[in-house]
Protein backbone atom coordinates (compact mmCIF):
# COMPACT_ATOMS: atom_id res chain seq x y z
CA UNK A 1 0.00 0.00 0.00
CA UNK A 2 1.69 3.44 -0.71
CA UNK A 3 1.89 6.08 1.45
CA UNK A 4 -0.66 8.85 0.20
CA UNK A 5 -3.21 6.04 -0.11
CA UNK A 6 -2.95 5.67 3.61
CA UNK A 7 -2.03 9.18 4.77
CA UNK A 8 -5.15 10.53 2.39
CA UNK A 9 -8.30 9.53 4.51
CA UNK A 10 -11.06 9.59 1.57
CA UNK A 11 -8.57 7.54 -0.80
CA UNK A 12 -8.44 5.25 2.45
CA UNK A 13 -11.76 4.57 3.01
CA UNK A 14 -12.94 4.25 -0.84
CA UNK A 15 -9.77 1.68 -1.20
CA UNK A 16 -11.31 -0.52 2.05
CA UNK A 17 -14.76 -0.13 2.12
CA UNK A 18 -15.66 1.27 -1.56
CA UNK A 19 -16.98 -2.66 -2.35
CA UNK A 20 -18.58 -3.73 0.41
CA UNK A 21 -21.79 -5.44 -0.38
CA UNK A 22 -24.84 -3.89 1.80
CA UNK A 23 -27.81 -4.52 -0.52
CA UNK A 24 -27.71 -0.94 -1.64
CA UNK A 25 -25.69 1.29 -2.36
CA UNK A 26 -26.79 3.98 0.03
CA UNK A 27 -25.59 1.83 3.14
CA UNK A 28 -21.87 1.95 1.41
CA UNK A 29 -21.95 5.35 0.56
CA UNK A 30 -22.50 5.87 4.24
CA UNK A 31 -19.71 3.50 5.16
CA UNK A 32 -17.65 4.94 3.54
CA UNK A 33 -18.35 8.70 4.70
CA UNK A 34 -18.03 7.34 8.04
CA UNK A 35 -14.50 5.59 7.65
CA UNK A 36 -13.81 9.17 5.74
CA UNK A 37 -14.94 11.31 8.76
CA UNK A 38 -13.47 8.55 11.20
CA UNK A 39 -9.64 8.18 9.32
CA UNK A 40 -9.40 11.67 10.10
CA UNK A 41 -8.92 11.99 13.48
CA UNK A 42 -9.28 8.15 15.04
CA UNK A 43 -8.98 8.28 18.39
CA UNK A 44 -11.58 11.47 19.14
CA UNK A 45 -15.15 10.99 20.00
CA UNK A 46 -17.41 9.55 17.52
CA UNK A 47 -19.69 13.47 18.26
CA UNK A 48 -16.16 14.97 17.47
CA UNK A 49 -15.15 12.57 14.37
CA UNK A 50 -18.80 13.14 12.51
CA UNK A 51 -18.43 16.91 13.42
CA UNK A 52 -22.34 17.95 13.38
CA UNK A 53 -25.62 16.04 14.63
CA UNK A 54 -26.89 15.34 11.46
CA UNK A 55 -23.90 13.10 10.11
CA UNK A 56 -23.66 11.70 13.95
CA UNK A 57 -27.61 10.58 13.73
CA UNK A 58 -26.30 8.78 10.21
CA UNK A 59 -23.43 7.30 11.69
CA UNK A 60 -25.54 5.82 14.84
CA UNK A 61 -28.31 4.76 12.10
CA UNK A 62 -25.78 2.74 10.24
CA UNK A 63 -24.64 0.64 13.58
CA UNK A 64 -27.49 -0.26 14.58
CA UNK A 65 -29.17 -1.17 11.32
CA UNK A 66 -29.73 -5.18 12.06
CA UNK A 67 -29.10 -5.58 8.54
CA UNK A 68 -25.37 -4.83 8.49
CA UNK A 69 -23.13 -7.15 9.73
CA UNK A 70 -19.82 -6.80 11.01
CA UNK A 71 -18.29 -10.16 8.03
CA UNK A 72 -20.39 -7.54 5.17
CA UNK A 73 -17.91 -4.41 6.23
CA UNK A 74 -14.66 -6.08 7.01
CA UNK A 75 -15.14 -9.30 3.78
CA UNK A 76 -13.66 -6.87 1.39
CA UNK A 77 -10.55 -5.88 3.48
CA UNK A 78 -10.48 -9.66 3.89
CA UNK A 79 -10.31 -10.49 0.63
CA UNK A 80 -7.69 -7.67 -0.75
CA UNK A 81 -5.50 -8.99 2.29
CA UNK A 82 -5.74 -12.45 1.46
CA UNK A 83 -5.61 -11.48 -2.82
CA UNK A 84 -2.45 -9.62 -1.88
CA UNK A 85 -0.71 -12.36 0.57
CA UNK A 86 -0.99 -14.93 -2.70
CA UNK A 87 1.23 -12.86 -4.90
CA UNK A 88 3.74 -12.87 -1.56
CA UNK A 89 6.69 -15.86 -1.55
CA UNK A 90 6.13 -16.14 2.43
CA UNK A 91 3.74 -14.66 4.56
CA UNK A 92 2.87 -15.16 8.52
CA UNK A 93 -0.60 -15.35 9.21
CA UNK A 94 0.12 -14.05 13.04
CA UNK A 95 -3.32 -14.94 15.10
CA UNK A 96 -4.06 -13.71 18.72
CA UNK A 97 -6.66 -12.88 21.29
CA UNK A 98 -7.32 -9.62 22.81
CA UNK A 99 -10.36 -8.56 25.30
CA UNK A 100 -12.38 -5.12 24.55
CA UNK A 101 -13.35 -4.04 28.04
CA UNK A 102 -16.60 -2.43 28.67
CA UNK A 103 -16.94 -2.64 32.61
CA UNK A 104 -17.96 1.43 32.31
CA UNK A 105 -20.40 1.03 30.13
CA UNK A 106 -23.37 0.01 32.49
CA UNK A 107 -26.04 0.42 29.62
CA UNK A 108 -24.17 -2.04 27.11
CA UNK A 109 -26.46 -4.98 26.42
CA UNK A 110 -25.40 -8.43 25.51
CA UNK A 111 -21.54 -8.09 26.71
CA UNK A 112 -20.15 -11.13 29.02
CA UNK A 113 -17.20 -12.00 31.54
CA UNK A 114 -13.65 -10.95 30.04
CA UNK A 115 -11.29 -12.42 32.97
CA UNK A 116 -10.67 -9.10 35.09
CA UNK A 117 -12.88 -9.84 37.85
CA UNK A 118 -16.84 -10.78 38.50
CA UNK A 119 -18.36 -7.59 37.09
CA UNK A 120 -15.42 -6.97 34.08
CA UNK A 121 -17.78 -7.25 31.08
CA UNK A 122 -17.31 -6.66 27.38
CA UNK A 123 -16.26 -8.99 24.69
CA UNK A 124 -12.92 -10.87 22.64
CA UNK A 125 -11.59 -10.13 19.21
CA UNK A 126 -9.96 -13.06 17.16
CA UNK A 127 -7.53 -11.17 14.82
CA UNK A 128 -4.88 -12.96 11.89
CA UNK A 129 -2.98 -10.10 11.02
CA UNK A 130 -1.05 -10.60 7.72
CA UNK A 131 2.68 -9.80 7.40
CA UNK A 132 5.24 -10.37 4.33
CA UNK A 133 7.79 -12.33 5.99
CA UNK A 134 10.53 -11.65 4.32
CA UNK A 135 10.26 -7.29 3.89
CA UNK A 136 8.17 -7.55 7.68
CA UNK A 137 5.26 -5.35 5.56
CA UNK A 138 1.59 -5.67 6.93
CA UNK A 139 -0.60 -6.54 3.90
CA UNK A 140 -3.57 -6.12 6.76
CA UNK A 141 -6.63 -8.60 7.87
CA UNK A 142 -6.72 -11.68 6.86
CA UNK A 143 -9.82 -12.47 9.23
CA UNK A 144 -11.44 -11.41 12.20
CA UNK A 145 -13.79 -12.75 14.62
CA UNK A 146 -15.56 -10.73 17.71
CA UNK A 147 -17.19 -13.43 20.42
CA UNK A 148 -18.78 -13.15 23.48
CA UNK A 149 -17.65 -15.71 26.37
CA UNK A 150 -20.02 -18.35 27.48
CA UNK A 151 -19.49 -20.34 30.84
CA UNK A 152 -18.77 -23.69 30.82
CA UNK A 153 -22.22 -25.44 31.73
CA UNK A 154 -22.21 -26.51 35.65
CA UNK A 155 -20.89 -30.26 35.93
CA UNK A 156 -20.10 -30.71 32.24
CA UNK A 157 -18.44 -33.70 31.85
CA UNK A 158 -15.42 -33.98 29.45
CA UNK A 159 -17.20 -35.71 26.76
CA UNK A 160 -20.08 -33.01 26.77
CA UNK A 161 -17.39 -30.39 26.46
CA UNK A 162 -15.81 -32.17 23.31
CA UNK A 163 -19.53 -31.95 21.33
CA UNK A 164 -20.22 -28.04 22.31
CA UNK A 165 -18.84 -24.90 20.58
CA UNK A 166 -16.06 -23.95 22.61
CA UNK A 167 -13.90 -21.03 22.74
CA UNK A 168 -10.53 -22.65 21.57
CA UNK A 169 -12.46 -23.31 18.19
CA UNK A 170 -12.34 -19.40 17.17
CA UNK A 171 -8.49 -20.71 16.34
CA UNK A 172 -9.56 -23.65 14.00
CA UNK A 173 -12.43 -21.19 12.45
CA UNK A 174 -10.06 -18.68 11.19
CA UNK A 175 -7.90 -21.38 9.61
CA UNK A 176 -10.94 -22.88 7.38
CA UNK A 177 -12.33 -19.17 6.73
CA UNK A 178 -8.48 -17.70 5.39
CA UNK A 179 -8.24 -21.51 3.79
CA UNK A 180 -5.32 -22.37 1.76
CA UNK A 181 -3.09 -20.00 -0.44
CA UNK A 182 -3.97 -21.74 -3.70
CA UNK A 183 -1.25 -20.25 -5.25
CA UNK A 184 3.15 -20.84 -4.96
CA UNK A 185 2.44 -18.33 -1.50
CA UNK A 186 4.07 -20.09 1.34
CA UNK A 187 1.87 -19.20 4.24
CA UNK A 188 2.69 -19.72 7.14
CA UNK A 189 0.12 -19.36 10.79
CA UNK A 190 1.85 -18.10 14.22
CA UNK A 191 0.46 -18.21 17.41
CA UNK A 192 1.48 -17.93 21.04
CA UNK A 193 0.80 -20.55 23.75
CA UNK A 194 -3.25 -19.97 23.11
CA UNK A 195 -2.73 -21.61 20.05
CA UNK A 196 -1.24 -24.86 21.25
CA UNK A 197 -4.04 -26.79 20.18
CA UNK A 198 -4.00 -30.28 18.43
CA UNK A 199 -6.46 -30.35 16.31
CA UNK A 200 -5.72 -26.61 15.36
CA UNK A 201 -1.80 -28.07 13.96
CA UNK A 202 -4.53 -30.51 12.04
CA UNK A 203 -6.51 -28.04 10.26
CA UNK A 204 -3.49 -25.71 9.01
CA UNK A 205 -2.06 -28.78 7.43
CA UNK A 206 -5.67 -29.51 5.81
CA UNK A 207 -5.06 -26.64 4.54
CA UNK A 208 -1.76 -26.94 2.90
CA UNK A 209 -0.56 -24.67 5.42
CA UNK A 210 2.52 -24.39 7.68
CA UNK A 211 2.54 -23.48 11.55
CA UNK A 212 4.65 -22.00 14.30
CA UNK A 213 3.58 -22.44 17.22
CA UNK A 214 4.77 -21.70 20.71
CA UNK A 215 4.32 -24.92 22.82
CA UNK A 216 2.28 -24.97 26.32
CA UNK A 217 0.81 -28.57 26.21
CA UNK A 218 3.57 -31.04 27.91
CA UNK A 219 2.79 -33.31 24.63
CA UNK A 220 4.26 -36.87 24.77
CA UNK A 221 6.34 -36.90 21.30
CA UNK A 222 7.87 -39.23 19.23
CA UNK A 223 11.56 -39.12 18.84
CA UNK A 224 14.09 -41.30 16.23
CA UNK A 225 17.38 -42.57 17.49
CA UNK A 226 18.42 -44.13 14.10
CA UNK A 227 17.50 -45.34 11.02
CA UNK A 228 15.66 -48.45 12.11
CA UNK A 229 11.78 -47.99 12.44
CA UNK A 230 11.88 -49.42 15.60
CA UNK A 231 14.40 -47.41 16.93
CA UNK A 232 11.68 -44.90 18.28
CA UNK A 233 11.62 -43.76 21.76
CA UNK A 234 8.28 -41.78 23.25
CA UNK A 235 8.86 -39.24 25.80
CA UNK A 236 7.39 -35.40 27.00
CA UNK A 237 8.12 -32.20 24.63
CA UNK A 238 9.84 -29.99 27.32
CA UNK A 239 11.70 -32.86 28.94
CA UNK A 240 12.97 -33.72 25.28
CA UNK A 241 13.50 -30.10 24.38
CA UNK A 242 15.34 -29.39 27.48
CA UNK A 243 18.00 -31.68 26.95
CA UNK A 244 19.05 -31.20 23.43
CA UNK A 245 22.72 -29.42 23.56
CA UNK A 246 23.15 -25.80 22.42
CA UNK A 247 23.84 -25.39 18.35
CA UNK A 248 23.97 -22.37 18.44
CA UNK A 249 24.17 -18.51 20.11
CA UNK A 250 23.65 -14.90 19.41
CA UNK A 251 22.37 -11.46 21.17
CA UNK A 252 18.72 -10.41 19.87
CA UNK A 253 17.19 -7.10 20.82
CA UNK A 254 14.36 -7.86 22.99
CA UNK A 255 11.39 -5.13 22.69
CA UNK A 256 9.70 -3.25 25.63
CA UNK A 257 6.70 -5.84 26.40
CA UNK A 258 4.24 -5.25 29.27
CA UNK A 259 6.37 -4.53 32.16
CA UNK A 260 9.14 -5.72 31.24
CA UNK A 261 11.86 -2.94 29.36
CA UNK A 262 13.44 -3.46 26.47
CA UNK A 263 16.96 -5.17 26.60
CA UNK A 264 19.40 -7.43 25.20
CA UNK A 265 20.07 -10.80 25.52
CA UNK A 266 22.53 -13.58 24.58
CA UNK A 267 20.32 -15.98 23.92
CA UNK A 268 20.76 -20.45 22.22
CA UNK A 269 19.23 -22.54 20.40
CA UNK A 270 18.71 -26.11 19.74
CA UNK A 271 16.11 -28.23 17.65
CA UNK A 272 14.96 -31.61 16.80
CA UNK A 273 12.66 -33.53 14.76
CA UNK A 274 9.45 -35.30 16.53
CA UNK A 275 6.35 -36.70 15.80
CA UNK A 276 3.23 -35.13 17.94
CA UNK A 277 1.39 -37.61 18.74
CA UNK A 278 -2.73 -37.29 19.43
CA UNK A 279 -3.77 -36.48 22.95
CA UNK A 280 -5.86 -39.63 24.12
CA UNK A 281 -8.85 -37.92 25.81
CA UNK A 282 -10.34 -37.52 21.43
CA UNK A 283 -9.36 -33.86 21.35
CA UNK A 284 -7.77 -34.57 17.49
CA UNK A 285 -10.09 -34.72 14.15
CA UNK A 286 -7.55 -38.22 13.25
CA UNK A 287 -5.36 -40.37 15.21
CA UNK A 288 -2.26 -39.73 13.47
CA UNK A 289 0.58 -38.16 14.74
CA UNK A 290 1.85 -34.63 13.38
CA UNK A 291 5.18 -34.30 12.10
CA UNK A 292 7.12 -31.35 13.15
CA UNK A 293 10.15 -30.01 14.33
CA UNK A 294 10.77 -28.50 17.81
CA UNK A 295 13.00 -25.65 18.46
CA UNK A 296 14.19 -24.23 21.82
CA UNK A 297 15.59 -20.63 22.55
CA UNK A 298 16.79 -19.71 25.87
CA UNK A 299 18.97 -17.56 28.03
CA UNK A 300 21.51 -19.30 29.91
CA UNK A 301 22.51 -16.01 31.96
CA UNK A 302 19.61 -13.20 32.27
CA UNK A 303 20.92 -10.14 33.79
CA UNK A 304 20.23 -9.73 37.46
CA UNK A 305 16.57 -9.78 38.81
CA UNK A 306 15.63 -10.38 35.43
CA UNK A 307 13.42 -13.66 34.18
CA UNK A 308 15.01 -16.01 31.49
CA UNK A 309 13.40 -15.86 28.36
CA UNK A 310 12.77 -19.54 27.31
CA UNK A 311 10.45 -20.33 24.06
CA UNK A 312 9.91 -23.77 23.12
CA UNK A 313 8.29 -23.67 19.46
CA UNK A 314 6.75 -26.04 17.37
CA UNK A 315 6.69 -25.90 13.72
CA UNK A 316 6.26 -27.32 10.46
CA UNK A 317 9.26 -26.12 8.49
CA UNK A 318 12.13 -28.36 8.03
CA UNK A 319 14.78 -27.44 10.32
CA UNK A 320 18.30 -28.91 9.17
CA UNK A 321 20.73 -26.03 9.98
CA UNK A 322 21.36 -23.35 12.18
CA UNK A 323 20.14 -20.81 10.07
CA UNK A 324 16.80 -22.32 9.25
CA UNK A 325 16.81 -22.21 13.58
CA UNK A 326 17.54 -18.72 13.75
CA UNK A 327 14.75 -17.82 11.07
CA UNK A 328 12.13 -19.72 13.04
CA UNK A 329 12.98 -17.51 16.06
CA UNK A 330 13.09 -14.48 14.00
CA UNK A 331 9.50 -14.87 12.45
CA UNK A 332 7.81 -15.95 15.89
CA UNK A 333 8.82 -12.79 16.93
CA UNK A 334 6.84 -10.92 14.63
CA UNK A 335 4.04 -12.15 16.15
CA UNK A 336 4.20 -8.91 18.39
CA UNK A 337 2.88 -7.44 15.50
CA UNK A 338 -0.45 -8.61 16.25
CA UNK A 339 -0.04 -7.31 19.79
CA UNK A 340 0.38 -3.74 18.31
CA UNK A 341 -2.32 -3.81 16.00
CA UNK A 342 -4.07 -4.61 19.58
CA UNK A 343 -2.59 -1.71 21.01
CA UNK A 344 -3.98 0.44 17.95
CA UNK A 345 -7.70 -0.79 18.29
CA UNK A 346 -7.34 0.29 21.90
CA UNK A 347 -5.47 3.20 22.00
CA UNK A 348 -5.07 4.39 18.27
CA UNK A 349 -9.04 4.28 17.67
CA UNK A 350 -10.00 4.24 21.00
CA UNK A 351 -12.22 1.32 20.90
CA UNK A 352 -12.84 0.72 24.05
CA UNK A 353 -14.15 4.19 25.04
CA UNK A 354 -16.85 4.03 22.39
CA UNK A 355 -20.98 3.98 23.32
CA UNK A 356 -23.02 2.38 21.82
CA UNK A 357 -25.79 0.40 23.29
CA UNK A 358 -25.41 -3.48 22.51
CA UNK A 359 -22.40 -6.14 21.89
CA UNK A 360 -24.11 -6.29 17.95
CA UNK A 361 -23.76 -2.23 17.47
CA UNK A 362 -20.08 -2.18 19.16
CA UNK A 363 -19.03 -5.01 16.08
CA UNK A 364 -20.53 -3.23 13.03
CA UNK A 365 -18.65 -0.31 14.90
CA UNK A 366 -15.18 -2.87 14.99
CA UNK A 367 -16.13 -3.35 11.35
CA UNK A 368 -14.62 0.03 10.55
CA UNK A 369 -12.33 0.11 13.56
CA UNK A 370 -10.05 -3.01 12.48
CA UNK A 371 -9.05 -1.75 9.09
CA UNK A 372 -8.65 1.89 10.54
CA UNK A 373 -5.99 0.17 13.25
CA UNK A 374 -4.08 -1.62 10.37
CA UNK A 375 -4.04 1.30 8.94
CA UNK A 376 -1.86 3.48 11.59
CA UNK A 377 0.20 0.28 11.84
CA UNK A 378 1.00 0.40 8.02
CA UNK A 379 1.97 4.19 8.57
CA UNK A 380 4.52 3.04 10.94
CA UNK A 381 5.45 0.12 8.06
CA UNK A 382 5.84 2.57 5.80
CA UNK A 383 8.17 4.74 7.27
CA UNK A 384 10.11 1.86 7.99
CA UNK A 385 10.79 -0.42 4.90
CA UNK A 386 11.10 2.47 2.01
CA UNK A 387 14.18 4.79 3.66
CA UNK A 388 15.70 5.04 0.27
CA UNK A 389 12.90 6.16 -1.21
CA UNK A 390 13.01 9.69 -2.48
CA UNK A 391 10.99 12.50 0.00
CA UNK A 392 9.29 13.85 -3.30
CA UNK A 393 8.15 10.33 -4.33
CA UNK A 394 5.81 10.58 -0.61
CA UNK A 395 5.19 14.14 -0.15
CA UNK A 396 4.07 17.11 -2.11
CA UNK A 397 7.23 20.01 -2.72
CA UNK A 398 4.62 22.55 -0.62
CA UNK A 399 4.21 20.18 1.87
CA UNK A 400 8.30 19.48 2.44
CA UNK A 401 8.79 23.00 2.75
CA UNK A 402 6.02 23.18 5.20
CA UNK A 403 8.11 20.70 7.13
CA UNK A 404 11.27 22.61 6.76
CA UNK A 405 10.20 25.37 8.02
CA UNK A 406 8.46 24.23 11.10
CA UNK A 407 11.18 21.56 11.66
CA UNK A 408 14.15 23.82 11.48
CA UNK A 409 15.49 20.86 9.36
CA UNK A 410 16.80 21.90 5.51
CA UNK A 411 15.45 20.79 2.56
CA UNK A 412 18.69 18.70 1.75
CA UNK A 413 18.78 17.32 4.97
CA UNK A 414 15.67 15.20 3.56
CA UNK A 415 17.23 13.42 1.14
CA UNK A 416 15.69 10.04 1.44
CA UNK A 417 12.26 8.55 3.22
CA UNK A 418 13.70 7.59 6.06
CA UNK A 419 14.72 11.18 7.27
CA UNK A 420 11.48 12.70 6.23
CA UNK A 421 9.37 10.15 8.65
CA UNK A 422 12.16 11.22 11.30
CA UNK A 423 11.39 14.54 10.82
CA UNK A 424 7.15 14.31 10.47
CA UNK A 425 7.90 11.74 13.64
CA UNK A 426 9.93 14.92 15.17
CA UNK A 427 6.36 17.12 15.43
CA UNK A 428 4.46 14.20 17.34
CA UNK A 429 7.30 14.00 20.32
CA UNK A 430 10.32 12.15 18.87
CA UNK A 431 13.04 12.68 19.92
CA UNK A 432 15.56 10.75 17.81
CA UNK A 433 18.28 10.34 20.46
CA UNK A 434 21.55 8.13 20.04
CA UNK A 435 20.19 4.49 20.58
CA UNK A 436 16.65 5.39 20.38
CA UNK A 437 14.43 3.20 17.37
CA UNK A 438 12.82 3.96 14.78
CA UNK A 439 9.71 5.99 15.53
CA UNK A 440 6.51 3.71 16.31
CA UNK A 441 2.80 4.61 14.93
CA UNK A 442 1.72 7.40 17.78
CA UNK A 443 4.37 9.51 17.10
CA UNK A 444 4.22 9.01 13.29
CA UNK A 445 0.34 9.76 13.61
CA UNK A 446 0.57 12.86 15.79
CA UNK A 447 3.45 14.14 13.85
CA UNK A 448 1.25 14.10 10.61
CA UNK A 449 -1.93 15.12 11.97
CA UNK A 450 0.36 18.50 13.35
CA UNK A 451 1.66 18.56 9.87
CA UNK A 452 -1.66 18.88 8.58
CA UNK A 453 -2.27 21.54 10.84
CA UNK A 454 0.32 23.99 9.85
CA UNK A 455 -0.11 23.18 6.08
CA UNK A 456 -3.76 24.09 6.41
CA UNK A 457 -2.43 27.68 8.24
CA UNK A 458 0.01 28.12 5.83
CA UNK A 459 -2.64 27.41 3.28
CA UNK A 460 -5.40 29.56 4.91
CA UNK A 461 -2.53 32.74 5.25
CA UNK A 462 -1.43 32.26 1.26
CA UNK A 463 -5.01 32.53 0.24
CA UNK A 464 -6.41 35.67 2.06
CA UNK A 465 -2.72 37.31 2.27
CA UNK A 466 -3.55 39.26 -0.95
CA UNK A 467 -6.44 41.09 0.98
CA UNK A 468 -4.02 42.11 3.54
CA UNK A 469 -1.62 43.79 1.55
CA UNK A 470 -4.34 45.58 -0.03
Amino acid sequence: MKAMSVLDAKEWAVETFGEVELGDPRRRDRVVQVAVAMAEDPAVPLPTQMGDPSALQAAHRLFINEAISFEQLQEPHWQHTREEARQRKQVLLVQDTTDLNYSHHKKTRRLGPIGRGKKAQGFFVQSVLAVDAQTAEILGLAYEEPFVRQPAPLGETHAQRLQRDRESLVWERAVQAIGPALSDAQWLHVGDRGADIFRLLQHIQLQGCDFLIRAAQDRCVQVEHGEEEDDEEVTRLFQLARSLPALGSRVKDLPRLHDRPARQAFLQVSWSKVQILPPKNGGALHQQAVEAWVVRVWEPKPPEGEEPLEWVLLTSLPIENVVQAWQCVDWYTMRWTVEDFHRCLKTGCSMEKRHLQSYENLTRLLGLVGPLAVRLLVLRSCARQTPQVLPTCILPALWLRVLELFTNHPLHSLDSAGHLWRAIARLGGYRGYRGDGPPGWQTLWRGWKRLQALLEGVQFTLQFLPLLLV
